[in-house]
């Protein structure tokens, strides 16, 4: 009694897999791997910049460590930028792969 009456039974059939376009993945890549590259370049020039604050014990080289400052503080104020296209770019790679 659960089958309609005059229509045959629904095949078991499973839906079609969402193709994605490859400008799609490309930037599902870029959005990933962006800031990534840029968090890693900050915190490395941070560290150089410090590295040579500290190497040279002159009145002019302290510049370079506020010079690194500013560098982190700018990686702290664009972390939920960063952070937001890193989780976008995840996505839409998890998408693509699924």
């Amino acid at each position: 009694m659960s089958d309609p009456v005059g229509y045959p039974p629904q095949p078991n059939v499973s839906p079609a897999r969402r193709v994605y376009s490859r400008t799609y993945r490309v930037w599902a890549h870029v959005l990933l791997w962006t800031p990534i590259a840029l968090t890693v370049a900050g915190i490395v020039l941070g560290l150089g910049l410090f590295a040579a604050a500290d190497a040279d014990s002159t009145y002019s080289s302290s510049a370079l460590g506020y010079l690194g400052l500013v560098v982190w503080g700018g990686l702290a104020v664009l972390s939920p930028a960063l952070l937001g296209s890193f989780i976008a770019g995840l996505v839409m790679l998890i998408r693509t792969r699924s």
